[in-house]
């Protein structure tokens, strides 16, 4: 399980920069018969009616070897039809078990709970329809002081079918202990309608680099439930991995407004 992770990763990761390549080389090819214009329309235009969305949510993820808790909110502002810029606060909680070391500043004894938090912003790519590519830098406080980098893709696939498939990528670098941890998921919309959708899938996630000695990892069956009347979406998740059993759950607030337009 973890090796296909792995690979997968390594694919996610190579397709991104391949697309990104491309889409670079078009313009400037002497025989080109496509321009960025062509691929992306108006992509310095700012737009009359600008957009900015609001995002609140909490979850829990609990195993035999340690429990995190966390909670934030993200904020973003569109510039253009492609880009925007957004800016994320987020609190954890961290249990761990009797004899662990910290995860957060290994080799400087155990503690049974860490508390810290970690602002960020960046960047949100709108690479093509359905599909997102969040990029952010940031920093923690409080029993951590890691700098960190993190690559966000989601993206949606078959639109046009009774069952789209979102396949959603993150990784994550900390300067602090040295760890990448990356998380890959598919799933698939099982029933929609004008109420709500729920989807179901499975995923994983994996840890390498710093004190982790080859790769740890994790991976399970997952569900979705997302209410449209209140932009309220809950996802879980249980498997089996490195910490043994898990159950991760997840909940989600959005608030969504369009600006007054400057005509």
């Amino acid at each position: 399980m973890i090796s296909w992770l792995r690979n997968l990763r390594l694919k996610a990761i190579m397709l991104t920069i391949s697309a990104a390549m491309l889409v670079a080389t078009i313009p400037s090819s002497a025989h080109a018969q496509f321009s960025l214009s062509d691929i992306y329309p108006d992509f310095f235009k700012i737009p009359d009616q600008g957009r900015f969305s609001t995002m609140g949510f909490a979850g829990g993820y609990v195993s035999d070897k340690y429990a995190t808790v966390q909670e934030g909110f993200q904020l973003e502002q569109s510039i253009t039809r492609y880009v925007g810029v957004f800016g994320r606060v987020t609190g954890y909680e961290l249990w761990i078990g009797g004899g662990f070391d910290s995860p957060v500043d290994p080799g400087h004894g155990h503690d049974a709970r860490i508390n810290f938090g970690r602002g960020q912003a960046g960047f949100d790519l709108n690479l093509w329809p359905g599909t997102h590519f969040y990029i952010s830098a940031g920093r923690d406080w409080g029993d951590s002081h890691a700098v960190v980098v993190e690559g966000d893709l989601s993206s949606w696939w078959m639109l046009h079918s009774f069952h789209p498939v979102n396949f959603s990528f993150s990784s994550l670098h900390d300067y602090q202990n040295g760890v990448t941890s990356t998380e890959i998921d598919f799933q698939a919309i099982l029933k929609t309608t004008e109420k709500y959708l729920i989807m179901a899938g499975g995923g994983g996630a994996f840890y390498e680099g710093g004190f982790i000695h080859g790769t740890d990892g994790q991976g399970g069956p997952d569900l979705s439930f997302y209410y449209r009347p209140w932009m309220l979406g809950f996802s879980a998740q249980a498997g089996y991995g490195s910490a043994h059993q898990y159950v991760q759950i997840t909940m989600y607030k959005e608030l969504d407004f369009l600006e007054p337009s400057m005509r």
